[in-house]
């Protein structure tokens, strides 16, 4: 394969993985976010109380095959449910509660249980760039004996998180999990807690891991790029990734221990800042040193903030919170490894052609700069 093949297939391959930052409105504005589950059993009733996009559902919008709104066939049916008054909106939930609730499976002593709403609150998030959240008040009455429910949202509604409460139990002690689309929640017990191995919490919070990298971490992917195309030699590349990973690692550490918080509304736009910077950074400063590795270290630490506010929603598994941490560190080093993987291949290619810096390493590092900027100026408009 000569140079202008190589070069023409990972321009292509660029593209391909750009294309969605280009042909969206944004990385954030209209997200596919995971549902939330919150649920509380006793030994009479389950309730639950369910946070979504209610806009994805009335659009008939498959929550599992996009992960940005703007990518569905049916997004103009969103950003019109969207543009709907509060009472609108909740008019159309109301109106279609049984479909809704079809989508929902309560199941105890293996049966399904009937359910019914309670209530419909939507926030008010005038900002019609951004995604808001229907709140809905669920509840099921139990069948007799200690039978555990099991939770099950239709495929359709995309992963989703279920985080259990109950007075009786300790905090650290309360099961909270992150769901693969159309998969269900382990059997929460009645007023008890749900026992689980230290194995199970481990390949959880691995999955968990990978899975806010592709395909959801689409901003780090971004940033994994800037490295590798600031030279796709094998050392430099290590170098920088292995600083990177180092710095997110502690940051994720400490937000998650609640031993440092910054809010995400600062948080995201310097994330985005971030790629901008590091697609500069790859423009004028053409050689690896401790400048340009200081600079990773400090942008590592935002991106391991990021992921604490992910890590945040799902919650830690308490009585293994080490383990939990630690698999899902893992899980995100993993998915940067499948990101990195095909970059390595086309990189042994590319490493000794001496006109890879002009051809390649600054139209595209000035792209990754671009989609950065753009992040940025959305992100601190949205803010306001």
């Amino acid at each position: 394969m000569n140079f202008l093949k190589s070069f023409r297939f990972l321009l292509s391959l660029f593209a391909l993985a750009l294309a969605p930052f280009f042909f969206s409105s944004s990385a954030k504005a209209h997200e596919v976010t995971p549902p939330i589950v919150d649920i509380t059993v006793d030994e009479e009733q389950a309730t639950i109380g369910l946070s979504l996009n209610a806009e994805i559902f009335l659009a008939y919008i498959d929550a599992s095959a996009v992960t940005d709104t703007n990518d569905a066939e049916e997004a103009d049916d969103y950003d019109n449910f969207r543009a709907l008054d509060i009472a609108t909106l909740e008019q159309h939930i109301r109106a279609r509660q049984d479909e809704l609730l079809n989508k929902i499976t309560i199941r105890s002593a293996g049966q399904p249980l009937a359910l019914s709403i309670s209530a419909v609150e939507t926030e008010d998030n005038p900002d019609l760039m951004l995604p808001r959240t229907t709140f809905l008040a669920i509840s099921a009455d139990l069948p007799a004996g200690n039978d555990p429910v099991i939770v099950q949202l239709s495929a359709d509604f995309g992963s989703y998180i279920i985080r259990q409460n109950a007075e009786a139990i300790p905090e650290e002690d309360l099961y909270a999990d992150f769901i693969s689309a159309g998969r269900e929640t382990q059997p929460i017990p009645r007023i008890a807690k749900l026992e689980r191995s230290w194995g199970q919490v481990f390949v959880q919070y691995i999955v968990s891991g990978v899975e806010h990298i592709i395909p959801k971490g689409l901003d780090h992917i971004v940033f994994i790029m800037g490295l590798f195309f600031f030279s796709p030699k094998f050392r430099p590349l290590l170098m920088q990734v292995t600083v990177f990973t180092l710095a997110h690692s502690v940051t994720l550490a400490m937000a998650t221990l609640k031993l440092v918080y910054i809010p995400a509304s600062i948080v995201e736009p310097l994330i985005a800042l971030s790629i901008a910077w590091i697609g500069v950074e790859n423009i004028v400063r053409p050689k690896i040193g401790i400048g340009r590795l200081g600079v990773i270290f400090i942008f590592g630490l935002l991106h391991g903030l990021g992921f604490a506010f992910v890590l945040g929603e799902v919650g830690l598994s308490g009585s293994a919170f080490a383990v939990s941490l630690i698999a899902f560190n893992i899980g995100v080093e993993l998915g940067q490894l499948m990101v990195l993987a095909p970059l390595l291949v086309m990189g042994y290619f590319l490493s000794h052609r001496k006109d890879y810096r002009k051809r390649l390493e600054i139209p595209v590092s000035a792209a990754i700069s671009l989609v950065g900027i753009y992040w940025f100026l959305e992100r601190v408009i949205g803010a306001f």
